[in-house]
Protein backbone atom coordinates (compact mmCIF):
# COMPACT_ATOMS: atom_id res chain seq x y z
CA UNK A 1 0.00 0.00 0.00
CA UNK A 2 1.45 3.49 -0.79
CA UNK A 3 1.56 6.01 1.23
CA UNK A 4 2.14 9.74 1.24
CA UNK A 5 4.14 11.65 3.86
CA UNK A 6 1.78 13.32 6.06
CA UNK A 7 -0.80 10.42 5.68
CA UNK A 8 -0.70 8.50 8.44
CA UNK A 9 -2.02 5.43 7.80
CA UNK A 10 -4.10 6.31 4.77
CA UNK A 11 -2.74 4.99 1.36
CA UNK A 12 -2.57 7.44 -1.45
CA UNK A 13 -5.39 7.57 -4.19
CA UNK A 14 -4.22 4.55 -6.74
CA UNK A 15 -5.33 7.43 -9.50
CA UNK A 16 -1.82 8.94 -8.04
CA UNK A 17 0.26 5.96 -8.03
CA UNK A 18 2.81 5.78 -10.59
CA UNK A 19 1.43 2.04 -10.57
CA UNK A 20 -1.60 3.40 -12.05
CA UNK A 21 0.49 4.05 -15.40
CA UNK A 22 1.34 0.53 -15.75
CA UNK A 23 -2.01 -0.50 -15.31
CA UNK A 24 -3.54 1.86 -17.77
CA UNK A 25 -0.62 0.56 -20.19
CA UNK A 26 -1.43 -3.04 -19.80
CA UNK A 27 -5.04 -2.42 -20.43
CA UNK A 28 -4.34 -0.55 -23.91
CA UNK A 29 -1.78 -3.30 -24.66
CA UNK A 30 -4.23 -6.26 -23.70
CA UNK A 31 -6.49 -4.07 -26.69
CA UNK A 32 -3.66 -3.75 -29.44
CA UNK A 33 -2.66 -7.11 -29.43
CA UNK A 34 -5.93 -8.77 -29.72
CA UNK A 35 -5.62 -6.37 -33.35
CA UNK A 36 -8.77 -4.07 -32.17
CA UNK A 37 -9.36 0.13 -32.42
CA UNK A 38 -10.80 1.47 -29.67
CA UNK A 39 -14.18 1.43 -31.64
CA UNK A 40 -13.73 -2.53 -32.24
CA UNK A 41 -13.29 -2.67 -28.26
CA UNK A 42 -15.97 -0.54 -27.90
CA UNK A 43 -18.60 -2.58 -30.14
CA UNK A 44 -17.94 -6.10 -28.48
CA UNK A 45 -18.16 -4.34 -24.91
CA UNK A 46 -21.66 -2.49 -26.19
CA UNK A 47 -20.01 0.71 -25.04
CA UNK A 48 -18.57 3.96 -26.64
CA UNK A 49 -15.60 4.84 -28.56
CA UNK A 50 -15.53 7.63 -26.13
CA UNK A 51 -15.85 5.13 -22.94
CA UNK A 52 -12.72 2.95 -24.00
CA UNK A 53 -10.67 5.90 -24.32
CA UNK A 54 -11.63 7.73 -20.96
CA UNK A 55 -11.08 3.80 -19.69
CA UNK A 56 -7.69 3.89 -20.97
CA UNK A 57 -6.76 7.30 -19.96
CA UNK A 58 -8.11 6.78 -15.96
CA UNK A 59 -10.78 8.99 -16.41
CA UNK A 60 -13.24 6.62 -16.00
CA UNK A 61 -12.22 3.92 -13.94
CA UNK A 62 -13.13 -0.34 -14.37
CA UNK A 63 -14.47 -2.39 -11.77
CA UNK A 64 -13.94 -6.22 -11.45
CA UNK A 65 -16.37 -7.06 -13.73
CA UNK A 66 -16.02 -4.35 -15.79
CA UNK A 67 -12.28 -5.62 -16.43
CA UNK A 68 -13.32 -9.39 -16.68
CA UNK A 69 -15.26 -7.72 -19.56
CA UNK A 70 -12.53 -6.03 -21.14
CA UNK A 71 -10.25 -9.42 -20.65
CA UNK A 72 -12.37 -11.69 -22.74
CA UNK A 73 -13.50 -8.91 -25.14
CA UNK A 74 -9.64 -9.00 -25.86
CA UNK A 75 -9.36 -12.65 -26.02
CA UNK A 76 -7.79 -13.01 -22.59
CA UNK A 77 -8.68 -14.12 -19.31
CA UNK A 78 -8.01 -12.26 -15.63
CA UNK A 79 -5.52 -14.61 -14.61
CA UNK A 80 -3.79 -13.61 -17.89
CA UNK A 81 -3.99 -9.64 -16.88
CA UNK A 82 -3.18 -10.55 -13.60
CA UNK A 83 0.25 -11.78 -14.82
CA UNK A 84 1.10 -9.21 -16.80
CA UNK A 85 0.40 -6.40 -14.62
CA UNK A 86 2.19 -8.25 -11.88
CA UNK A 87 4.84 -8.16 -14.40
CA UNK A 88 5.26 -4.93 -15.12
CA UNK A 89 5.30 -3.87 -11.50
CA UNK A 90 7.86 -6.26 -10.42
CA UNK A 91 10.95 -4.78 -9.96
CA UNK A 92 13.50 -4.61 -12.38
CA UNK A 93 15.75 -6.98 -10.52
CA UNK A 94 15.09 -9.34 -7.57
CA UNK A 95 18.28 -10.17 -5.37
CA UNK A 96 18.61 -13.76 -3.92
CA UNK A 97 20.22 -14.34 -0.76
CA UNK A 98 21.91 -17.97 -0.48
CA UNK A 99 21.86 -20.47 -3.40
CA UNK A 100 20.98 -19.26 -6.22
CA UNK A 101 20.06 -22.46 -7.76
CA UNK A 102 17.92 -23.41 -5.08
CA UNK A 103 13.97 -21.67 -4.84
CA UNK A 104 13.47 -19.64 -0.88
CA UNK A 105 12.01 -16.34 -0.13
CA UNK A 106 13.00 -13.20 -1.65
CA UNK A 107 14.21 -10.53 0.72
Amino acid sequence: MALKAGDEGRAQKSLYRPENTAFLATLRALRTRAGLTQGDLADRLGRSQNYITAAERGVTRLDGLQLRDWCLACGVDLIVWAKEIEQALAPAKVKRRGNPSRPGPMW
